[in-house]
C-alpha cells in the first residue's frame, strides 16, 4: 500500500503540474477571467500554484527515497499530519491561486486527488478516525477556497457539494483506516504463527518424539504414563498448534473417525496418537491412509482375538506420513494371507491406488503390526 502511494504522489503531481503550466499558459496568451464555462480559468497567482506543484513533488521525492530506503518513515506521524496538512492547503487554496469563476465549475483543482492520497496516509499512521476526522476537514477547507475565489451566489446544491465533499474523503478515511487495521492485525497473527511453529518444530523434535516414544513403549506395560503422555503430548500440541490441527479435515480427525467406526460395536482397548503437524500429504492420501488404518483395525477386532490395538501416526519432516497399527493378538502367517483377510483388497491396494505402501509384520502368537507410508 505504501508502494501504490508512492506511484499515486507522482501520477497527481503531472496532473497538477499539467494543470498548472496549461493555465498559467493560458494567462499569458489570452486570459479570460469570469470565464462562463470555467473550462480554462487562468491563474492570478502562478508563482504560489507553482510553489504548491513544488512541495507536492519534494512530498513524492521524499516518499520514493523512503519506500527504497526506510518505508517506516512513511508511518511515522510527522509525516502524514504534514500530507495531510499539505492537502487541505492545496483544497483552500485552489480558490486563490485561480480566477473567479474557478470554483464549481468544470476545470481542473489544484489539489486534484491529494486529499484522497493524505486519507489513506493518515489512515495508514492513525486509523480509521482521525483519517476520518481529516476528511471531513477537506469539505470547509474547500469552502475556504470557495470564499478566497470571490463566490457569493450560494445554492442548496452548492452546499450539498460541499457537505458530499467532506462525506466522501470522510469515508475514504475511514475505509483506510479501517483496512491499516486489519492488515496490522494480520501482520500480528502471522508472526505469532510463525513464532509458534518456529517454537512447536523444536518442541516436535525433542519433547513431542519423546512422550510419544513413552506412550509407544508403556502402552503395555504402565498404561497410567502411557495416558498421562498421551494428555501431556496433546495439551501441549494444542498450544502450539490451537484448533487448526483437530479440524474435521486434519489427518488426526480422519484417523480417529476411522478407528471409531471399526471399534464402535466392540470393547476393546484401542490407544490412537495422532502427530500431524506439518502434513503436506494431499487429502486424497490423508484418506486413503484413514482408511488403510480403519482397515487394519477392523481386522485386528474381527481377526487377531486382540486386547489392546495402538494406533501410531506421524508425520516426518520431509512433510510425508507414517502409520502404525499394532496388535497385541494371535497373529498370523503374514506369507500366505489371503485377500478375503482385508489387506490385499482394502488396504494394499488402497495404499497403492493413492501412491503409498504397506507392509505387514505378523508371527503366529506374537501379534500384528501394519505399517503404512504415504509417498
Amino acid at each position: 500500500m505504501l508502494k501504490a502511494l508512492a506511484v499515486a504522489r507522482w501520477v497527481t503531481w503531472l496532473w497538477m503540474f499539467g494543470v498548472v503550466f496549461v493555465s498559467a499558459t493560458r494567462t499569458v496568451d489570452a486570459p479570460r477571467p469570469n470565464d462562463p464555462s470555467g473550462a480554462d480559468t487562468a491563474l492570478r497567482h502562478p508563482l504560489i500554484a507553482s510553489v504548491c506543484v513544488v512541495l507536492v513533488l519534494l512530498m513524492a521525492v521524499a516518499a520514493t527515497v523512503s519506500i527504497r530506503s526506510s518505508p517506516e518513515r512513511l508511518m511515522r506521524p510527522t509525516f502524514a499530519l504534514a500530507e495531510g496538512a499539505l492537502a487541505l492547503l492545496l483544497s483552500a487554496i485552489d480558490g486563490w491561486v485561480f480566477d473567479p469563476g474557478h470554483v464549481f465549475e468544470t476545470s481542473q483543482s489544484l489539489a486534484t486527488q491529494y486529499p484522497l492520497i493524505a486519507a489513506a496516509s493518515l489512515g495508514l499512521t492513525f486509523g480509521p478516525w482521525v483519517a476520518a476526522g481529516f476528511g471531513i476537514l477537506v469539505g470547509p477547507a474547500e469552502w475556504l477556497a470557495v470564499e478566497l475565489n470571490e463566490f457569493s451566489d450560494y445554492s442548496l446544491r452548492h452546499w450539498f457539494s460541499l457537505l458530499a465533499t467532506s462525506l466522501f474523503f470522510g469515508a475514504a478515511g475511514a475505509l483506510f483506516g479501517w483496512l491499516a487495521t486489519l492488515l496490522r492485525r494480520v501482520e500480528g497473527e502471522i508472526a505469532d504463527q510463525r513464532a509458534r511453529d518456529e517454537v512447536g518444530r523444536v518442541l516436535h523434535d525433542t519433547v513431542l518424539q519423546t512422550l510419544a516414544l513413552v506412550e509407544q513403549r508403556t502402552a503395555s506395560g504402565d498404561p497410567e504414563l502411557a495416558a498421562a503422555a498421551r494428555d501431556a503430548d496433546r495439551d501441549l500440541r494444542r498450544f502450539l498448534f490451537g484448533a487448526a490441527s483437530r479440524d474435521r479435515h486434519s489427518l488426526e480427525s480422519a484417523v480417529r473417525s476411522a478407528v471409531e467406526r471399526a471399534t464402535s460395536h466392540h470393547d476393546i482397548d484401542v490407544l490412537v496418537n495422532v502427530i500431524d503437524d506439518g502434513c503436506r500429504a494431499a487429502a486424497a492420501k490423508q484418506h486413503a491412509l484413514a482408511g488403510a488404518v480403519g482397515e487394519a483395525v477392523t481386522n485386528a477386532v474381527k481377526h487377531a482375538a486382540a486386547n489392546r490395538i495402538v494406533v501410531f501416526v506421524e508425520t516426518d519432516d520431509a512433510g510425508e506420513v507414517f502409520a502404525s497399527v499394532r496388535d497385541d493378538g494371535v497373529g498370523f502367517d503374514a506369507t500366505a494371507v489371503e485377500a478375503g483377510h482385508g489387506i490385499s483388497g482394502s488396504i494394499r491396494d488402497r495404499m497403492d491406488a493413492a501412491g503409498g505402501r504397506a507392509e505387514i509384520v505378523s508371527t503366529p502368537g506374537a501379534g500384528t503390526e501394519v505399517r503404512l507410508w504415504t509417498t
